[in-house]
């Protein structure tokens, strides 16, 4: 069978939609590469062109079930422990300790933490390894860590836990040891005593709303997703980081992300090598 191309209509229709649903940005520029990305699927359901498949993630009645299947084909979900250090320095060092001397005075000893695009879950459990390894977070404080993510292959995978060589390239050899057990040559499964500080559920970050019924956070990291979406889908995602945040709350990008382009009310913070931006306390 030849390789059809991606035509110029199949490609608006296509990446319209993408925007619409998911958020996901695909520019003239980008044309082949998404072309790329949708030829799995559409050879994996025997179409002759991706007009066919258009059509099947629109309104074929087991749809949903295909949009779940190519979700992963669109975006590097690649993923690894310990990513982008100097911000988890900064989480450990000043944002942390922070929160500590603000919660203080209201008794509560639980801190909060939302990470947005969880994938396979090396952030959330990144994330959990430096609360443990803060000292200063000893009982009766506790950090309670959700991971949210739409595509729910991801989630099953964040949830079981266990990894192969390529996710430890960014983590020193003593927390592997102290954090994991061997599952298989070359495979490593987390502990349950890091696996119980984490949740997960599944969430559509251009959906309206789509933080609603989450507790309010104290730190949001949404990292290395807001690069898949086009400035409508960011405002969405991060009205919905705002408000699930806590007055004060703190919120960390990917280094590459930024809010210069959307009106919004986060503060930037600089530390050194490292900004993140905070809700302000006034609401």
């Amino acid at each position: 069978m030849t390789r059809p191309e991606l035509t110029e209509s199949e490609f608006r229709l296509i990446s319209e939609w993408l925007s619409e649903e998911y958020g996901l940005c695909f520019g003239p520029a980008k044309r082949e590469i998404l072309r790329s990305r949708l030829e799995p699927r559409r050879v994996a359901l025997g179409f002759e062109s991706f007009e066919q498949l258009y059509f099947h993630l629109k309104f074929h009645p087991e749809r949903e079930r295909e949009r779940l299947t190519l979700l992963p084909h669109l975006t590097n979900n690649e993923s690894y422990f310990f990513r982008e250090t100097g911000q988890l320095e900064a989480l450990r060092d000043e944002v942390l300790p922070e929160l500590m001397r603000t919660l203080e005075p209201s008794g509560r000893r639980e801190i909060r933490i939302l990470s947005a695009g969880c994938a396979s879950g090396e952030e959330p459990y990144t994330l959990a390894m430096v609360a443990r390894e803060a000292r200063a977070l000893s009982p009766p404080w506790k950090v309670r860590i959700t991971g949210v993510d739409l595509d729910p292959e991801a989630l099953e995978r964040a949830i079981r836990a266990e990894y192969g060589l390529n996710a430890f390239r960014r983590l020193d050899e003593k927390l592997r040891k102290r954090y994991f057990d061997v599952a298989a040559p070359d495979r490593w499964a987390l502990k349950p005593a890091l696996r119980s500080m984490v949740e997960f559920e599944q969430a559509n970050l251009v959906n309206p709303g789509w933080s609603k019924g989450l507790p309010p956070q104290d730190i949001v990291f949404c990292r290395n997703v807001l690069i898949y979406f086009d400035d409508a889908s960011i405002t969405v995602a991060i009205q919905g980081i705002y408000e699930c945040l806590v007055p004060g709350g703190y919120l960390f990008l990917g280094h590459a992300e930024s809010l210069s382009r959307i009106p919004t009310r986060f503060a930037p913070v600089r530390h050194p090598g490292v900004i993140f931006y905070r809700r302000p306390h006034d609401g």
